[in-house]
């Protein structure tokens, strides 16, 4: 299994070579065989990528993530469709009525905002935690109350000490949250790829535009792990530095709890997304969801 995300900061050229990711900055080869990577941030704006790298890179289902000038992800490439059974996934998920994805809907957010009241305890802020487990009971079939709305608004205020907008980039923490979130994005891309689920056909998401709408949607629960350890390493701070892109992206190689056996946070990703697609397959029951009161962190073995 892949396991590594690789960060390129310098400016250089990466190439293919004898199934190694060959990166050359003037002063030697550095080689990473192909087998071990998952995802590849790019975070320089002249790295020089050659197509038949990318074509490569999608044949071995590694996704590229791409960073604007201010070093912040601005894009995603990864392989469209290399499961053997693409096909057959496919036909479950569009066969699924939608009585069956408002229902599994309304868990996911349940899972999200009980994920985010564990975040306030473990850094505690306990001030909400009794109306963010109210608005969890409140959530129906589809969440037709928008009841993920209500809880978001309640939770970012109380993280935030402050009135919160996930949109105003004068935020610190905006910076360390729209970073984290699309590394696990494009880990759980690359996963669906992998599992052969359409990524565009969603539970919950139904935008046209949007080619990733079932990723937007599986990751819900798994945000408020980032909203804790964006909050963690960018307390007190007044910049959003490289040390703090790398621990992001290092989040992936955290412990968790998952399924009642202790794993990698992006082996986790694997698993749960394996679960989903053998759920719609009727081939279990149910998905065990992430769970913030299972966050182990970093862990030397």
């Amino acid at each position: 299994m892949a396991f590594r995300v690789v960060l390129i900061e310098s400016e250089c050229s990466i190439h293919l070579k004898l199934n190694n990711l060959l990166i050359n900055k003037g002063e030697g080869d550095l080689w990473i065989p192909l087998d071990d990577i998952s995802i590849i941030v790019l975070d320089n704006l002249k790295i020089e990528v050659t197509v038949r790298l990318l074509s490569t890179l999608a044949e071995h289902n590694i996704g590229v993530v791409f960073c604007d000038m201010e070093h912040l992800p601005i894009g995603f490439y990864c392989s469209y469709d290399n499961h053997s059974r693409v096909s057959k996934c496919i036909k479950f998920q569009i066969d699924k009525p939608q009585d069956f994805y408002d229902s599994f809907w309304r868990v996911i957010i349940q899972q999200k905002i009980i994920n985010q009241k564990d975040v306030l305890e473990i850094i505690n802020k306990t001030s909400v935690v009794e109306k963010l487990e109210e608005l969890s009971n409140e959530v129906e079939s589809g969440d037709l109350s928008n009841r993920e709305a209500h809880a978001a608004k309640v939770y970012f205020n109380s993280l935030m000490d402050t009135s919160f907008s996930r949109g105003n980039e004068d935020i610190l923490l905006n910076s360390g949250l729209d970073y984290g979130y699309t590394i696990i994005r494009s880990y759980i891309a690359r996963a669906c790829v992998g599992y052969g689920l359409n990524s565009q056909i969603g539970i919950h998401h139904k935008n046209e535009y949007n080619r990733f709408n079932l990723v937007d949607d599986l990751m819900e629960p798994i945000r408020p792990f980032v909203d804790l350890y964006a909050y963690r390493i960018l307390e007190n701070e007044k910049y959003f530095k490289v040390e703090h892109r790398r621990k992001l992206i290092n989040l992936l190689n955290h412990k968790v709890l998952y399924d009642n056996k202790k794993m990698f946070i992006a082996n986790m990703i694997e698993e749960y997304i394996a679960q989903y697609a053998s759920f719609i397959a009727k081939k279990r029951e149910n998905v065990v969801f992430p769970k913030v009161i299972d966050y182990i962190g970093e862990e030397d073995d």
